[in-house]
């Protein structure tokens, strides 16, 4: 009986509410197709979505890339400008200072040349100096008698070897003093 009144009461249902569940079910099974239709048109959207960014950033990254590697080729090219650079700069300095130095070397020669002519000549002079002084002195020795020399004679013979290492003449001087005293 059991199984019998199991029967009847779905039997009832049926009959109270079949027309309903059939109408559930084939609104679930439709809203069942919906959901599965777009559960495969979000996921190839997603998949479609995924690849696309996917693909730009494939093509970010190589342009990224190119950047960088472009980037890189300039600091290199500029970094070999600035070593060409530096290097002309200092070849440039050197040259100048070897130039100053021969310049200077040549300029020190000349002065040493110069110094040694000027020393040469001076001590050429102080000779032909001395050797006057001395002719003027044995000259006067020997005008000189036994007799006492007066002190005007030396005064005089003083004055004269003055004026000679003065390079200056007594007797010029003299002369221009008479016209003018009288």
């Amino acid at each position: 009986m059991s199984d019998k009144n199991a029967n009847n009461v779905d039997q009832i249902r049926d009959l109270i509410f079949g027309n309903q569940i059939k109408d559930f079910e084939a609104k679930f099974s439709q809203l069942n197709d919906t959901l599965s239709v777009m559960e495969e048109k979000m996921t190839k959207t997603f998949n479609e979505s995924h690849a696309k960014l996917q693909k730009e950033t494939e093509r970010s990254l190589e342009v990224l890339e190119k950047k960088i590697d472009n980037l890189s080729s300039t600091t290199q090219r500029e970094r070999s400008k600035l070593k060409e650079l530096i290097d002309s700069t200092d070849d440039n300095l050197h040259e100048q200072l070897l130039n100053q130095k021969d310049e200077f070397a040549t300029k020190l020669r000349i002065m040493k040349e110069n110094v040694a002519d000027d020393s040469k000549k001076m001590s050429e002079t102080l000779n032909a100096m001395q050797k006057e002084i001395q002719a003027t002195l044995d000259k006067g020795l020997s005008t000189l008698s036994d007799d006492k020399l007066s002190r005007d004679s030396m005064a005089q013979m003083f004055l004269d070897v003055a004026m000679k290492i003065q390079g200056t003449d007594m007797a010029a001087m003299l002369t221009e003093e008479k016209p003018s005293g009288k």
